[in-house]
């Protein structure tokens, strides 16, 4: 089973970004900002995941997507496409590059960058260790 890393690294009231590195690969991730691990407005907790991949969402809505298994108090977090934190509900959004979308934080070429990572895990289950703490605090 591949072994994937994602580290948070740029954490704010607006959203969270990390790194995402997978078998030589690095990708861009974006996450709604902490809000005590609440369905559908939080990020999830820092941990360890197996990441399954779906042909399709239990919803329909989303293709060749990703879905983290055993979320504690969490159910239906996928890797899915977007590009700013109003495309997820608490998801993890992929991307190739950080930017800004109408003067939101975003993660761009989200969609080459899904089929990226189907590619490389050759549609097999991966062990996601998700790392950085979720919280922002205003530093004095």
């Amino acid at each position: 089973m591949k072994q994937a890393f994602l580290i948070r690294d740029d954490i704010s009231a607006e959203c969270i970004r990390g790194v995402l590195v997978i078998g030589g690969h690095a990708f861009q991730i974006l996450e709604r900002p902490w809000r005590d691990n609440e369905s559908n407005i939080s990020c999830i907790p820092a941990g360890t995941y197996i990441c399954r991949f779906m042909r399709r969402s239990s919803s329909g809505k989303y293709r060749n997507v990703y879905w983290l298994q055993d979320v504690d108090s969490r159910f239906g977090i996928l890797i899915h496409s977007g590009n700013i934190v109003s495309h997820t509900r608490g998801c993890l959004i992929i991307g190739a590059r950080r930017g800004r979308l109408a003067g939101r934080r975003a993660v761009l070429n989200s969609r080459t960058s899904l089929g990226e990572l189907v590619d490389i895990t050759n549609d097999e289950e991966f062990k996601l260790t998700i790392m950085g703490n979720q919280k922002w605090t205003l530093v004095a």
